[in-house]
């Protein structure tokens, strides 16, 4: 009776997780986290998808580009794109602009699994899965439409595509084809993709599993995907002039970020607390609680890699240069989770490595001590499930701007122009939905050379600060209701007022 269990549970253990997995990061994608409510960056690629499938360009003017200029210091565009198809077939509303990272998610958690089987054995491959399936980090950041976020999916196929090519003609071309889009997916890991990939492929090489002859293609086709990034590149340090057509634009960023890339001992520093920690600040990549994997991981994934030291597992090298381009890419960024998302799978891998490490140091009590580490892992997924799907939500409602849509729509009843202090501008043109034509004509902003774009108008909007000039009759002014110079403003000017969630609107008389 018991070994048809064990077998039934081997059978179907692998199904189960990743079943878990995409019910997790499916259900309420739309209304959960922050109750239909976009975040900052989530809102302007929303918006960005929506005006390049209803009028063709973005909020800079540009034709299909290969880069969002968006905030003036870019935006990668790879979710965009796939966001536009959602968009097309379920509108536009949240859950069509989360939905694309959340399917892509699911995806993922297979491939880690074929990932990590191709590195090591089925049971680390298993266990990385499992984790994975159910890891705070990476549930919280595949639940809403971020371009970073993208990556991780992404590079994970590229990189199991690139392992299993074994210089088969199409599997060659598919590997290179998906590294290429890999790297249109977020910027900041360009400066060590050369390194992983051609380090990865450098240990293929050696290990007779691929060709010259393969890497000459693989490099090829990968060169003419990613060769637009190149003139990217050279547009934005000035070599040559942007790209702008009807067909493709490469466009010449108001604020290239060349300078964010500083190595430093502070940011060797904060990155490896952050990682030692799981948590970086970021309420929106981590909760301390928890952490990335929860905090019992850190135990196993020294454990792991002293375990991988000592074995010196060969396909593991594999794993370890992957850390180490993400190590190095640390030394060069001020890091967060989203930022720094190019080390969690290599650190996935050592946690798992070293919980079967562990469980196998059990001998005679493989299968007792196989069940604890279920049961730890399990019950700590729940009890993050129950918190992040109640108590995470609701203190995601409480920080995002709540009411921000409705006072928005509202004031569109009003033919004065709006003026707005305490919101964005990308959820201004978000929510109102604004035709990107007329953006485009009518925007002023306060400095077109800005790392973060503020306009300070476009056609029947004002961001500039109200609070020192007379109120304009049939005007509409709008603050937050903690900003108390504009509340008193409002009062002072004795308009009828209105209250939306967290602001406030008022209509000069």
């Amino acid at each position: 009776m018991f070994e048809k269990v064990s077998k039934y549970i081997n059978k179907y253990k692998l199904v189960s997780v990743i079943v878990i997995g995409c019910v997790l990061r499916l259900a309420y994608i739309g209304r959960i986290p922050g109750e239909y409510n976009y975040f900052l960056d989530e809102s302007f690629s929303a918006y960005e998808a929506y005006s390049m499938l209803n009028y063709g360009i973005d909020s800079h003017g540009y034709h299909n580009p290969i880069y969002l200029e968006s905030w003036g210091s870019g935006m990668s565009a790879v979710q965009c794109y796939i966001q536009m198809l959602f968009i097309k077939i379920l509108g536009f509303r949240p859950v069509a602009v989360r939905l694309p990272q959340a399917l892509l998610a699911c995806i993922t958690l297979v491939f880690i699994y074929l990932l990590m089987k191709e590195i090591a054995e089925e049971k680390i491959a298993f266990w990385a899965t499992f984790i994975f399936a159910i890891s705070p980090w990476h549930l919280i950041m595949s639940r809403w439409g971020l371009d970073c976020n993208f990556f991780i999916g992404f590079v994970t196929i590229a990189m199991y595509l690139l392992i299993t090519s074994r210089n088969v003609l199409w599997k060659t071309i598919l590997a290179a084809i998906f590294m290429g889009i890999t790297l249109y997916s977020y910027a900041s890991p360009w400066i060590v993709m050369p390194f992983l990939v051609y380090g990865t492929i450098l240990f293929l090489y050696l290990k007779k599993e691929i060709t010259i002859k393969s890497i000459l293609i693989y490099t090829i086709v990968l060169a003419v995907v990613s060769f637009p990034l190149f003139l990217f590149i050279a547009i934005n340090m000035g070599f040559i002039e942007e790209i702008r057509t009807n067909i493709i634009s490469i466009p010449k960023l108001g604020y290239f970020r060349s300078d964010d890339v500083k190595p430093s001992i502070e940011n060797i520093k904060r990155m490896l607390s952050f990682f030692w920690t799981q948590y970086d600040y970021v309420t929106h990549d981590s909760v301390p609680k928890y952490g990335i994997y929860f905090k019992i991981s850190n135990i196993f994934l020294v454990i792991g890699l002293i375990k991988e030291v000592i074995k010196r597992s060969k396909r593991a090298v594999i794993m370890w240069i992957w850390l180490a381009c993400g190590f190095v890419m640390g030394c060069f960024i001020v890091a967060n989770f989203e930022r720094l998302n190019i080390l969690f799978i290599p650190l996935f891998f050592f946690v798992a490595s070293g919980i079967n490490c562990t469980i196998g140091l059990c001998k005679k009590w493989k299968i007792a001590a196989t069940i604890i580490m279920v049961l730890l892992y399990s019950i700590n997924g729940i009890m993050f499930a129950k918190f992040y799907f109640i108590d995470y939500n609701a203190s995601i409602f409480n920080i995002l701007p709540n009411g921000v849509q409705e006072v928005l729509i509202f004031a569109q009843n009003y033919e004065g122009t709006i003026h707005i202090q305490d919101i964005r501008h990308p959820r201004v043109l978000c929510y109102t939905q604004y035709p990107v034509d007329k953006y485009v004509e009518t925007v002023v902003y306060e400095d077109e050379h800005a790392k973060f774009l503020q306009p300070k108008s476009f056609e029947g909007y004002d961001f500039t600060e109200y609070i020192h000039d007379d109120a304009i009759k049939g005007d509409v002014y709008i603050c937050s209701v903690e900003n108390d110079e504009a509340v008193a403003w409002l009062a002072e000017h004795d308009m009828s007022c209105a209250q939306f969630g967290k602001f406030y609107l008022g209509v000069a008389n």
